[in-house]
C-alpha cells in the first residue's frame, strides 16, 4: 500500500529542489502512484498548504530548533514541513499519528539518525501549543507588518503595500482570505441531473459540498478534492466546473 505522506514528500522536494510548481510536482506524483480518492486529497492538502504555510512553518522551526531552519539539511527541513504543517493546519488529523507518520518518513528518507530530533521537535510543539504558547501567537513582533507576514505567510513587502493601500484590518481580513482551501463551483445540468442527487452523491465519497445562496443550479465543493474526473456525475455530464459569479449572471439574465 503506499504511503500518502511519501507521496506528499516526494513532490514536495521536487518543489524546493528544483523550483518545480506545486500542480506540476503533484501531478507527476500521481502520475507514479495508485492512490484511492481519500488519500489523493490528504496529499493535495499535505502539498499546498506546506507551500502556501512555508514562511509561518519555518518560522515555527526557528523558535524551536537549535538550527534555523535554512540550515537544516532541504529534505529534512521538508518533513518537518510536512510534520508541523498537520499539527497546525490538520484538526483532523490526530496528534499522535502526525507525529508518528512525520518519524517514520525521515527514517525511510535516510533521517534515521535525527528521527529523535524529529520526535522531539514535534512533541515540543504540542507542548507549547497544548499551553497556549503556540510560537506563532506569543511572540512579541517588532511590526504588525512582521506579524502578519509571519502569521499568515506572505512577503513582508506585500503585507506593507496592502496596509497602505487599505488598512491594517483589512489586511489581515485578506491574508486570512487568500489562506482559505480553493473551492471549486459546479453548475448542474438539469436535463441529466438534480442538485439533491449530485449533492447526495458527493457527500456518499466524504466530499464536502454546500449550496450557494441564490443561485439554484450551483454546488462547491470544498477543501482538497481529489481528481477531477473521478468525481460523481463526471462521466454523465451531469455538471460542468463554472465559478459561481460566472453564474450568478446567467442567472439573473
Amino acid at each position: 500500500m503506499q504511503n500518502p505522506r511519501q507521496i506528499a514528500f516526494l513532490a514536495l522536494r521536487e518543489v524546493h529542489r528544483r523550483g518545480a510548481f506545486a500542480d506540476a510536482a503533484l501531478d507527476r506524483a500521481f502520475s507514479n502512484s495508485q492512490l484511492n480518492d481519500l488519500d489523493r486529497r490528504l496529499v493535495t492538502e499535505l502539498v499546498y498548504g506546506s507551500v502556501r504555510r512555508m514562511r509561518s512553518i519555518d518560522f515555527i522551526i526557528d523558535k524551536l530548533a537549535t538550527k534555523k531552519s535554512s540550515q537544516q539539511p532541504p529534505e529534512l527541513r521538508t518533513i518537518l514541513h510536512l510534520g508541523l504543517y498537520q499539527l497546525e493546519y490538520l484538526n483532523q488529523i490526530p496528534p499522535s499519528a502526525a507525529v508518528n507518520t512525520t518519524v517514520q518518513l525521515a527514517k525511510e528518507n535516510g533521517f534515521s539518525g535525527l528521527s529523535s530530533f524529529v520526535n522531539g521537535l514535534l512533541r515540543q510543539y504540542i507542548r507549547l501549543t497544548d499551553n497556549d504558547l503556540n510560537p506563532l501567537t506569543v511572540t512579541n513582533y517588532k511590526s504588525t507588518v512582521e506579524r502578519l507576514g509571519i502569521l499568515h505567510s506572505f512577503p513582508e513587502w506585500l503585507v506593507n503595500l496592502w496596509i497602505e493601500q487599505i488598512g491594517e484590518t483589512e489586511t489581515e481580513q485578506l491574508c486570512e482570505w487568500f489562506n482559505q482551501s480553493p473551492t471549486i463551483d459546479l453548475r448542474i445540468n438539469p436535463l441529466k441531473s438534480s442538485i439533491a442527487q449530485i449533492e447526495a452523491a458527493l457527500k456518499s465519497q466524504n466530499i464536502s459540498v454546500s449550496r450557494i445562496p441564490n443561485l439554484p443550479q450551483a454546488l462547491r465543493l470544498n477543501g482538497s478534492i481529489g481528481a477531477i474526473q473521478n468525481l460523481p456525475g463526471y462521466s454523465e455530464g451531469w455538471w460542468t466546473i463554472q465559478d459561481s459569479s460566472a453564474q450568478l449572471v446567467t442567472h439573473l439574465l
